[in-house]
């Protein structure tokens, strides 16, 4: 966790941006390109500044949607995302001018395929059974479509000879498969 102290012993800055540019490929979709940059530190006790633990860096992000021209309720999105690792944290109680490192840099890619059977211009008539749908649509989505591991925080772990602390990488989630059914009336 963080721990916050109230001595008011340091001075910090913050400084970045964040860009983004939508847009549509093709008609009817959504897509966009996004770039960020974020540097943030702390100088506690005039012992330089480190990075906090929202020191972000760099991000970059891309939604790009698309479906198949003869068949247009055929729908399909990639989401790709890179952001540069955040600062590890540091175990309780100790010095974080000592634990200044960095986790693991986070990519990750999503896929989505779905079929609209009601929606947008695609309807039906009464004696249709899908006629009492405004939407119905289905897919599946495989989010991290590459298994990658994705560290989030370090567990500290104390060896007993030596009573040093090593971080051990708590990751997120890995590839997940989402079958999705959507329906309104």
């Amino acid at each position: 966790g963080i721990r916050y102290v109230a001595n008011n012993n340091a001075k910090a800055y913050v400084y970045g941006a964040d860009l983004r540019l939508n847009g549509a490929f093709v008609p009817g979709t959504e897509s966009w390109v996004s770039i960020g940059f974020l540097k943030t530190e702390e100088n506690s006790n005039n012992r330089g500044y480190i990075a906090r633990p929202s020191d972000q860096r760099l991000k970059f992000g891309i939604l790009f949607q698309d479906y198949i021209p003869e068949f247009p309720n055929f729908k399909m999105y990639l989401n790709l995302v890179y952001n540069t690792g955040v600062p590890g944290g540091s175990p309780n109680y100790a010095d974080p001018y000592i634990y200044n490192t960095r986790l693991r840099d986070y990519k990750r890619a999503d896929l989505g395929i779905s079929h609209i059977f009601v929606g947008g211009n695609r309807t039906y008539q009464k004696n249709h059974w899908l006629h009492k749908f405004k939407e119905l649509s289905a897919g599946i989505e495989i989010f991290n479509l590459f298994n990658n591991q994705n560290s989030i925080t370090n567990t500290w772990v104390r060896d007993v000879d030596s009573k040093q602390q090593f971080a051990v990488p708590n990751f997120m989630t890995s590839r997940v498969l989402n079958i999705r059914l959507r329906m309104r009336f």
